[in-house]
């Protein structure tokens, strides 16, 4: 199976740059691409913060851009989206019965579980950290045992990441602490979680977590700087990228696509020995 994981497009109203890049020309160049070389892809999956401030217009102009993607899209919030005007503008996408933005989807190689670690409307609240409150443990609880009893592995899908990624600016506005040692606890008694994909952090990292693999990539946007000194959080203009997921029964494998690249492609073979 391959799929598409896209994060942090951070779409403001049409026309309006961010940080110096118009990150809707960005989505919509990353689509152009997917189209061109993945119109295979299964799905594609965009892990939060599809807008930078949660207007209407941004959503808008994200359900127009992905229009042409060939594949099922499945769609997550972050933080600096707002939960209401996103559901206004994504009807069909599921939520919980508390009216979280989480839920199941089937796919050829199991279970995809996509979690909502947004509080309150983040738009209006502006809180840059991660929470999953009781309520939501015991509804990711659930489905951990739905799966468990049908036999099925489970892929997780979330936003903000349980843990630290060793760079300060962004380890103090990850899960908030005492939701993401509840979280690690509850993930720990379970042996059929594959692979745990999120967003928030904007630079590609992969590694693993209570023996779980875990990956993200940089944004369709902006970059955040590898900075593991200051705690100040800086954007750069470091090439963005989206991933390009293949899962077999035996191997998750995640290629992250630089779709802004124009420069040389060279066959070696047309290289001659030199001296």
């Amino acid at each position: 199976m391959k799929f598409i994981h896209i994060t942090d497009t951070h779409l403001t109203t049409p026309g309006r740059t961010l940080y110096g890049i118009d990150p809707l020309a960005r989505l919509q160049a990353a689509v152009a691409h997917i189209c061109a070389q993945h119109a295979d892809a299964e799905l594609c999956v965009i892990t939060g913060d599809l807008t930078h401030w949660g207007e209407a217009a941004a959503y808008g102009s994200l359900r127009e851009a992905l229009h042409a993607l060939p594949m099922p899209v499945l769609l997550l919030i972050g933080n600096h989206d707002a939960r209401g005007a996103f559901r206004v503008a994504f009807p069909e996408v599921p939520v919980d019965p508390s009216g979280f933005v989480q839920w199941t989807h089937e796919t050829s190689v199991g279970r995809f579980i996509l979690l909502d670690t947004v509080i309150g409307d983040a738009a209006q609240g502006r809180r840059s950290a991660g929470y999953f409150d009781a309520g939501r443990v015991e509804w990711l609880r659930a489905r951990l045992d739905e799966a468990q009893a049908d036999g099925v592995p489970v892929f997780l899908f979330m936003h903000h990441p349980p843990f630290g990624v060793g760079i300060p600016a962004f380890d103090d506005i990850n899960l908030v602490a005492d939701d993401a040692r509840v979280f690690g606890a509850l993930l720990r008694q379970y042996d059929h979680i594959r692979h745990l994909f999120f967003g928030h952090i904007h630079r590609p990292i992969s590694g693993s977590w209570h023996g779980i693999p875990f990956s993200t990539l940089p944004a369709t946007a902006h970059q955040s700087g590898l900075d593991f000194l200051s705690g100040t959080d800086l954007f750069t203009h470091e090439a963005p990228g989206y991933g390009v997921v293949l899962i077999t029964p035996e191997q998750v494998t995640v290629h992250i696509s630089d779709f802004t690249y124009r420069g040389p492609q060279i066959d070696p073979a047309s290289e001659r020995l030199q001296g």
